[in-house]
């Protein structure tokens, strides 16, 4: 048997991956496809299911495993096309009945991979279902994070549709035999909206990619998320005003424009580059910036396997990847002063790049696949957790 992959007992299941959505392939659709090859046996990996998915952006291997998809989500006019993000998600009122709907009776084993509906599916009743949960439906239970960037009527009808939500949703919640946290936070809210126990299991992040030996940009900061208002990059670029340091933000996103007209001269804003000029930036930078509030925080461990301490805020996520002091600065507000009191905090002070990767490493594929497989193996055991 391979290492972390699951016991003997296992390989002779048949399992499913069910996935919300793929509209690209950012971090929970590479979770899923961490979960679906690299769990199981390589000659029998998992089926995956799904409501839509943009396969045009997927790696060839995981469009190619997805064998369930809404035949509504692929009409014309309807479906994704590229980054086109096309209607599907006007169908949301719909996606609970379809996940209830799916045959899963051919499998033994279903990972739920879920921040929506996924989690609704009814296996048979002797299979094992997990849940993998980025967060409980935001829709139901966290809708002023869905509507942030949305106004007027739009903003009422999507908190009118969605409070209707709340009862299906914590019904559904009360069938999977156990469910998994992607943090300590989405923990929390588990045990608040659907009053279920959950394990925390990180989200597995490919630090390996990351290089923490190149030479740092002394005073060269870097800062990655797509512009938008919640992830806060106007505060961000204003707490660079006037610093003797240098901040690269790469992202794009409807506050573009607005930023470039304002844009203090020692910052500059990048769209998105490759992956090879991103690990680039990572390495070399001498501190990342993070002052939003995440369910958990990729690119946070990236930058720490780059050997680049890290400036976060003291809420979600954050708080079980960054130690003050230790991977870096933690703040309790996130306003341009008290930011800019830790960038200087942060310049000012030696880090060893080595010790920073070695924290990153307990984010890893490796670490992930091994935990999930304790965890799938215990559950399988012991029954419903």
């Amino acid at each position: 048997m391979q290492p972390g992959r699951l016991s003997p007992t296992f390989l002779d299941r048949r399992a499913a991956v069910v996935h919300d959505w793929f509209q690209g392939y950012h971090g929970s659709e590479r979770v899923a496809h961490v979960m679906r090859r690299d769990l199981f046996h390589p000659n029998r990996p998992a089926d995956v299911y799904t409501f839509h998915a943009a396969h045009e952006l997927l790696p060839s291997d995981l469009s190619q495993a997805i064998v369930g998809e809404s035949s509504l989500a692929r009409l014309p006019g309807i479906r994704q096309r590229g980054h086109d993000p096309g209607r599907w998600r006007y169908l949301l009122p719909y996606m609970p009945y379809y996940f209830r709907r799916l045959d899963l009776s051919q499998y033994d084993l279903v990972i739920s991979s879920s921040h929506a509906c996924a989690s609704h599916v009814r296996p048979e009743p002797d299979a094992t279902h997990v849940v993998y949960c980025y967060t409980p439906m935001r829709y139901a239970w966290l809708p002023e994070t869905d509507t942030r960037s949305v106004g007027g009527l739009k903003a009422s009808a999507l908190r009118a549709i969605t409070r209707g939500f709340r009862g299906i949703d914590r019904s559904a919640a009360q069938r999977p035999d156990a469910f998994v946290a992607i943090s300590t936070a989405v923990q929390e809210r588990i045990a608040r909206f659907y009053g279920r126990e959950s394990h925390v299991i990180p989200a597995p992040v490919d630090v390996d990619e990351c290089n923490a030996t190149q030479v740092k940009d002394e005073g060269h900061f870097l800062w990655v998320h797509r512009l938008v208002s919640y992830k806060r990059p106007e505060v961000v670029a204003e707490a660079f005003r006037g610093l003797p340091f240098r901040l690269t933000m790469v992202g794009i996103g409807p506050l573009e424009s607005r930023m470039r007209a304002s844009l203090p001269p020692n910052v500059e804003l990048l769209n998105w580059i490759s992956r090879e000029d991103l690990l680039n930036l990572y390495a070399t930078a001498s501190g990342f910036i993070h002052i939003a509030e995440e369910d958990f925080g990729i690119t946070m461990v990236e930058a720490l396997a780059s050997g680049t301490p890290v400036i976060a805020l003291n809420r979600g996520g954050a708080r079980d990847i960054v130690r003050d002091g230790v991977d870096g600065v933690v703040i309790e507000r996130p306003d341009a002063i008290t930011l800019r009191k830790a960038v200087v905090d942060v310049a000012a002070r030696q880090w060893e790049p080595q010790t920073l990767a070695s924290r990153a490493q307990e984010f890893s594929r490796e670490a992930f696949v091994q935990r999930m497989t304790r965890f799938l193996v215990d559950v399988e055991s012991r029954g419903r957790l």
